[in-house]
């Protein structure tokens, strides 16, 4: 097994894993080891595989886009805890902690205190069912951020642009606040002369 790739290796892991015909099979952070554009082709075999054979798989994985790709349902643990369980649509739309909606996807995270019903944020104020003087946390996904250079609810300057293909991260310094806050734009989006922009973020995020 030395002399084999570490794609090879994988896939013979797999194949005597599955030939004694398990009816469940534990998998532990199995694809860990291989770059990334091995690992999508290998993860893809896997669960072809796994499909074919009917075996029931639990995957160990503290990769949020691996366990979204290939479970039918996620168990997220914490500290040995069950925090959440359901399908994958389900905990990324309807987190119930902030714990959770971060594990999923990164994060704009402003800490406030309650001020008649409402918490002020970097992009305004926004409803809090807290008693006032309660401190809380608002927290924005930072692809739901979006930046124009025409409209939007806050201005905010650019602080740092990084290209990553079919998107940008970009860091932006808003009015009020010591937090940057960071978006995941699609590239081209923003002119690359642009400094002064608007920033809103969608509802849902």
């Amino acid at each position: 097994p030395h002399v084999l790739s570490g794609g090879e290796q994988q896939r013979v892991a797999l194949a005597r894993s599955l030939a004694p015909r398990p009816e469940v099979l534990l998998m532990d952070e199995p694809f860990s080891g291989l770059d990334s554009r091995l690992k999508d082709s290998v993860r893809a075999e896997t669960l072809a595989v796994l499909r074919q054979s009917r075996a029931t798989a639990i995957i160990v994985t503290h990769d949020a886009e691996e366990a979204m790709r290939m479970a039918d349902r996620i168990a997220l643990l914490k500290d040995g805890r069950l925090v959440q369980v359901g399908a994958a649509q389900e905990l990324f739309q309807n987190p119930v902690s902030l714990f959770a909606a971060g594990f999923f996807s990164e994060l704009n995270v402003f800490e406030s205190i309650v001020r008649d019903g409402k918490a002020q944020t970097p992009f305004g104020d926004v409803t809090a069912s807290f008693p006032n003087d309660t401190e809380v946390t608002a927290a924005v996904r930072i692809g739901g951020v979006e930046a124009s250079e025409s409209s939007g609810d806050v201005q905010a300057r650019v602080v740092s642009r990084r290209f990553l293909g079919d998107l940008e991260l970009v860091e932006f310094a808003v009015p009020n606040s010591e937090a940057h806050v960071r978006a995941r734009i699609k590239s081209g989006a923003l002119p690359a002369s642009a400094k002064e922009v608007f920033l809103s973020i969608r509802k849902s995020d």
